[in-house]
């Protein structure tokens, strides 16, 4: 994938800033991002298919915090919306929701660790 194309999704520049410029450090957070974010999405996932919004409203806040670490900006701003729906009750709101938070975090998957390389 080209960072190019998915640069509004991202704030690197940031996440580099808050790694001290280390590449190397912020590599490892993006690998430990991604194990940690799938466990997140699939408890999410169970807690909404079993109706419990407010464990999956903590769970959407832990992975907001850790999107922003790794400058997956489009991925923090997806689950501060899903808190914000679990938090209210709104269920149908929040399944939908989930959608763009796991097609964002995918994204970061994918882009973030070539791009990282790259800088």
């Amino acid at each position: 994938m080209i960072f190019k194309d998915y640069a509004d999704h991202f704030e690197l520049d940031k996440a580099l800033e808050r790694f001290c410029g280390d590449k190397e450090l912020l590599c490892e957070a993006i690998a430990i991002y991604k194990e940690e974010a799938k466990k997140h999405l699939a408890i999410i996932e169970t807690l909404l298919q079993t109706g419990d919004l407010q464990k999956a409203s903590l769970h959407a806040h832990t992975l907001k915090g850790e999107s922003g670490a790794v400058g997956a900006k489009a991925a923090q701003f997806a689950s501060d919306k899903l808190e914000k729906a679990t938090k209210n009750n709104e269920l149908k709101s929040s399944q939908e929701l989930y959608k763009k938070v796991i097609e964002e975090a995918n994204l970061a998957f994918k882009v973030l660790p070539e791009t990282v390389e790259q800088i």
